[in-house]
This record gives C-alpha cells, sequence and structure tokens, in this order.
C-alpha cells in the first residue's frame, strides 16, 4: 500500500481518496488553513499548512497534487526532488517556465507524474475510441468536442476566477478534450488557433467563460470548444462528434450513449461500453492508460492553445 500525501483539497482529489484503505494509506495533509478542518474530516489524517511541512514531517512516497493551478508545478517539483511519485490534478502548470520546470524535474528525479485525464477511464469516452480504433467509421476526418459546465461564481475561490491564476479554459477544462482527440484518433496535433474571452462578466477584465481551439492534426481536424455559461437548469453537457470516411458517432454524456452510423445502419446506440477505470488505479498498478508522455504533452497542447489564443497567432505544436 502507497503512503500518500495530499496538498490541496480541489475539485478531482476524490480519484485518491476512492483508494483509500485499498491501494493507498494517507499519511497526512497540507492545506489553506480556511481549508483544515474540512481537510481532516474528508481524508482523516493529520493536517499541515504548507507543503514543505508535509514531505519533511510525513514522508509520503507518493504526493497527490490539488491546490491552486498557479501554484502546482512548484509543488510537483518539490515533491519530485524529494523523491516521491506524484498524481496531480490539471493542470500541471500555466506557464512555459513551469512547464519546462515539471518535465526537468521529471526527468532529473526518475519518478513517475500522473495528469488526472479522468475521461480516459470513462466508459463512454473510452467506448467512443473502441469505435474509431476499431476502424468502424473508417479514417478519422473530424472530431468536434464540446464540454459546457455552470460556473457556479458564487461558490468558486477568487483564483479560480482570475485566468493569471488558473490559467484559463485550456488549462482547466479543454486539456481533458486536447488530450482526448489525439487518443481517439492515435493522430498528433500539429498546430492550433485558439480565442478565449468573457462574454457574462465584461467587467471583470480577468475573468473568462468561454474558448475554443481549432486543431490541425497529422491526417485530420479537430474543434475543442468549452464553456461556463450554463444556466442553473444544466450542470453541464459534454458532447464529442467524430466522422471518418465510412460514418459518423455521436456521444452524449447527458444521455449516457454513444450512437453509432455507419453503413451497417442509421444511429446505433453502442450497447457494450467498456468498465469504468480509475485512472489512478490502473497508473499504480502499472497500467498505461496515461503514459507519462501523454500526461505532460497534454499540459504542453493547453499551453500552446493558451498562447494561440492570447496571439491571435497559429501556434505550431513541436
Amino acid at each position: 500500500m502507497r503512503r500518500v500525501g495530499i496538498v490541496g483539497g480541489e475539485t478531482h482529489i476524490s480519484e485518491i481518496t476512492a483508494l483509500r484503505g485499498q491501494q493507498l494509506e494517507i499519511v497526512g495533509a497540507a492545506v489553506r488553513a480556511d481549508q483544515a478542518a474540512q481537510a481532516a474530516e474528508q481524508f482523516g489524517c493529520p493536517v499541515v499548512v504548507g507543503y514543505q511541512e508535509l514531505l519533511q514531517r510525513f514522508q509520503p512516497d507518493l504526493v497527490a497534487v490539488a491546490n491552486e493551478n498557479d501554484l502546482r508545478a512548484e509543488t510537483i517539483v518539490a515533491a519530485l526532488h524529494a523523491g516521491c511519485d506524484v498524481v496531480c490534478d490539471k493542470p500541471l502548470a500555466v506557464t512555459w517556465d513551469q512547464q519546462r520546470a515539471v518535465e526537468e524535474a521529471v526527468a532529473a528525479s526518475g519518478r513517475k507524474l500522473l495528469n488526472l485525464l479522468t475521461l480516459r477511464g470513462h466508459p463512454l469516452w473510452a467506448g467512443l475510441r473502441g469505435v474509431v480504433q476499431s476502424g468502424r467509421l473508417g479514417t478519422p476526418a473530424f472530431v468536434h468536442v464540446r464540454m459546457a459546465v455552470q460556473l457556479k461564481r458564487a461558490a468558486r475561490p477568487p483564483w479560480f476566477l482570475d485566468v493569471r491564476r488558473s490559467g484559463g479554459l485550456f488549462l482547466d477544462l479543454l486539456i481533458h478534450g486536447l488530450d482526448y482527440v489525439e487518443w481517439l484518433t492515435g493522430q498528433k496535433t500539429v498546430a492550433v488557433s485558439a480565442v478565449t474571452g468573457n462574454l457574462g462578466y465584461p467587467d471583470e477584465r480577468h475573468l473568462r467563460d468561454h474558448a475554443s481551439v481549432f486543431c490541425e492534426l497529422e491526417g485530420a481536424a479537430a474543434v475543442c470548444e468549452g464553456q461556463r455559461m450554463l444556466p442553473d437548469t444544466r450542470g453541464s453537457d459534454y458532447r464529442v462528434t467524430v466522422a471518418g470516411t465510412r460514418g459518423f458517432a455521436d456521444l452524449d454524456m447527458t444521455a449516457s450513449r454513444v450512437t453509432v452510423t455507419d453503413p451497417s445502419g442509421e444511429g446505433q446506440v453502442l450497447e457494450t461500453l467498456p468498465p469504468a477505470t480509475s485512472v489512478v488505479a490502473d497508473w499504480l498498478a502499472g497500467g498505461d492508460l496515461i503514459p507519462q508522455e501523454a500526461s505532460l504533452r497534454a499540459n504542453r497542447l493547453a499551453l500552446w492553445a493558451t498562447e494561440a489564443a492570447a496571439t491571435g497567432q497559429r501556434v505550431e505544436c513541436r
């Protein structure tokens, strides 16, 4: 059983707590002072304020990082150099300098790093990939990924609403779609063009509520669009369409189905789906659902999209 220390309590930390007592023993947590009481109850372990104290006092062999987006790279680098493997909520870094520091620390430490690209373990998303990889749709030509969620502005911490700290929608949300396009098609993104902005709260200059990126693939194209403008009547709306030379398929997460149209018929519901897989459990067991290079590349793709939106220029993905 791995001894894990938790830094922060944002978003996908449940991927770690779900394995407590099975593959993981939570030995300590480091969170902001305002999160301490909740963390002690949620994680059932001693709580400290800084990640430095966590590393020195509890000496975990695995660190789960889920603090503020702009503080993650620093935490990852420190944990890697302390001899720990790292599981990190997306994004790993919000600037190119931070990205380089993380990649250099991975190479120098020889430790493992997992980016929580959780959709790779979801039955619908894995099922659609299986359809594409089987050749049922022929050669993929176009992919459209839509990721829409509520902003929930009143419930968000201030750092989340500030693009300088959150990194924006490409890094905090569309990183999943950018990774999925490559995983789905088996093709690399060679260049991106992108836009982002704020329509809902125009007086708040550091808030971003929508973004989209056009991806030039090796032999196809994709659009990933995301927004945090849904009304209270809808919590989220995730969809994927992929078109190939022999048909097309649609994923609708709200309806919980994948439908396929190919020479054998129209709108056929995919009845057999892969089982749900914990990407953390797979990684701990030595699986290859998310190879380390994929963890790093997903963040690079999101940074390239962020750069393209900031400059208004087409950016090559090297």
